[in-house]
């Protein structure tokens, strides 16, 4: 554990706040799909920040709001199938077939409460409480999905958003329903390749614009690692996977400014605690 960890939990996250307590239900959320994982034997891991937490802090970053788990995309498939049938009652599967939600993501959100976020429009969710990311990561050539990254990541969004209020927007609407199922052809040419090739890098699925390309044996086999006193599935080369994410000593604590968070405020329902 970093020296730092303690004094930085009783400044965010002390026991009885607001934010432990959403930390908490977010670590309930993650319990119930590992068991899942497991059962079924899908492979997952920590990634991001929820695994830099367990490595430098054994747990939550202190003033951290969210988990991030990372799975192959053929599992993540299977996963996807698994929870709609298999999660408790006061979990909600949101996947990027839902109108409105234009992440090429998962989440599974808990039910009884409201999120507020500066980046996200959730106006149009059935469901805005809390959540954790299920992000599928696949191998491929970092060209390649650049490549794809461009049209069929932009013509996905471009149509989930549906904005037909001026000229350019209707004009990148229409492309965009021509350049969606000529990249889904394209996504299925290069999955085929990738197969046949098996590149060493893993990547975030086509169309998540976000650079995150890690070699096969950082991440595989899969490793142990504890957060929160439990233990979850991690890479096989977790220090190694967080230098090649985030490319600096992330055992530093960052300053102020380097310490963001994605709620602006929580609300719990259903006559839970607040």
């Amino acid at each position: 554990m970093h020296p730092q960890t303690q004094e930085l939990r009783e400044r965010y996250n002390p026991d009885g706040s607001q934010l432990r307590l959403l930390q908490l239900k977010m670590l309930e959320i993650l319990v119930v799909v590992d068991d899942i994982c497991t059962r079924h034997n899908l492979s997952y891991w920590l990634s991001g920040g929820t695994l830099l937490g367990a490595v430098v802090h054994d747990g939550f970053i202190p003033w951290d709001d969210d988990i991030d788990i990372e799975m192959m995309h053929d599992d993540y498939k299977k996963l996807l199938k698994i929870l709609e049938k298999e999660l408790p009652e006061h979990l909600y599967l949101q996947t990027p077939k839902e109108k409105g939600y234009s992440l090429l993501m998962s989440k599974v959100r808990d039910k009884n409460s409201i999120v507020y976020m500066k980046d996200e429009d959730m106006s149009r969710y059935p469901y805005k409480g809390f959540f954790i990311d299920i992000v599928p990561i696949e191998r491929s050539y970092p060209w390649m999905k650049k490549m794809l990254d461009f049209t069929y990541g932009r013509a996905f969004r471009r149509l989930k958003r549906k904005r037909l209020d001026t000229l350019k927007n209707i004009y990148e609407y229409a492309v965009s329903l021509v350049l969606y199922p000529l990249s889904r052809s394209a996504i299925s040419i290069c999955r085929f390749i990738c197969r046949l090739t098996k590149p060493n890098s893993l990547v975030y699925t086509y169309g998540i614009t976000a650079k995150h390309t890690q070699p096969y044996e950082n991440i595989f086999p899969t490793s142990k690692i504890y957060f929160e006193g439990q233990e979850f599935s991690a890479p096989h080369k977790p220090h190694e996977y967080l230098f090649t994410q985030y490319r600096c000593d992330y055992t530093i604590i960052p300053g102020e400014n380097g310490r963001p968070q994605h709620f602006e405020k929580v609300e719990f329902i259903n006559n839970q605690d607040t």
